[in-house]
């Protein structure tokens, strides 16, 4: 289990409402990780528009595949690496969800997760997706999941039970919970004896501020990289899955875990 990736986490100051100003930016972002020699890249939640209005959030988003996804696809095409992205899914006009895809870095998408935990007001822009993804490239398998979606031990636990080594979270999570996110992304690594990639948006709108923090957590709780608050850069690390050999050496929650023995529901 030597297999060694390099990831990338973009922190940027997602503009709200402006589609045009945000592709700049993750097209920025792109060419930063390419040059730093990344395998993947990982973008905030809703990078694409920002948190708008229900009726403006009806008009920006997209359906899969729509404009920006060609024009993302196209930036690939010369900076190849694989890229996490999040953006308003178009289905219907009583149906949107909050989506992200997973682009290989040949431009074709791999998956496509629809957000399942919403917070308090998504639930009245947006529909609620009903599967967890998992993703398997470059010998990793990886789990999806979107902001709220790290503050319920379930998901992370049922993708780390289907065997993803690599937990990608993208984010918008505001002041002043910042620190919970914290520390539910070290939980989530530790009770899974896995990687965890969050990747926070910075910046402000007439309703939250965002200071990102967001950071690479190893499957022993360790900080393996880190990007401080407020601060607009990208930044990657190199993992390897080694790591997850050496955290399981002396225990093992999954293998030792008594499912039967645990209520649901």
């Amino acid at each position: 289990m030597e297999k060694s990736w390099r990831i990338a986490i973009a922190q940027i100051a997602v503009v709200d409402g402006n589609k045009a100003k945000n592709l700049e930016k993750i097209e920025k972002s792109i060419e930063q990780a390419y040059n730093q020699s990344a395998d993947l890249l990982v973008l905030p939640e809703l990078v694409l528009t920002g948190l708008v209005s229900g009726e403006q959030m009806k008009m920006l988003a997209e359906s899969r595949e729509g404009d920006s996804f060609k024009r993302l696809q196209k930036k690939l095409g010369t900076c190849p690496v694989h890229l996490v992205y999040s953006f308003p899914e178009y289905v219907s006009e009583n149906e949107m969800y909050i989506t992200t895809c997973f682009i290989h870095k040949n431009g074709e998408p791999l998956a496509y997760y629809r957000k399942t935990h919403l917070f308090s007001e998504e639930s009245s822009v947006f529909s609620r997706g009903n599967e967890l993804i998992e993703v398997n490239v470059d010998g990793y398998k990886l789990g999806l999941l979107t902001c709220y979606d790290i503050e319920f031990p379930e998901p992370a636990r049922t993708l780390a039970s289907q065997g993803a080594k690599l937990l990608v979270v993208n984010s918008a999570n505001m002041a002043p919970y910042e620190h919970i996110h914290r520390l539910f992304v070290t939980a989530r690594a530790l009770e899974n004896q896995c990687f965890v990639v969050y990747c926070n948006r910075i910046g402000s709108n007439a309703v939250y501020e965002y200071h990102g923090q967001s950071a690479v957590i190893g499957p022993d709780s360790s900080v393996l990289m880190e990007i401080e608050e407020d601060r607009e850069m990208v930044k990657t690390v190199e993992i390897s899955l080694g790591e997850i050999e050496n955290a399981t050496s002396v225990f093992n929650y999954l293998r030792e875990r008594r499912p039967e023995l645990y209520t649901t529901g």
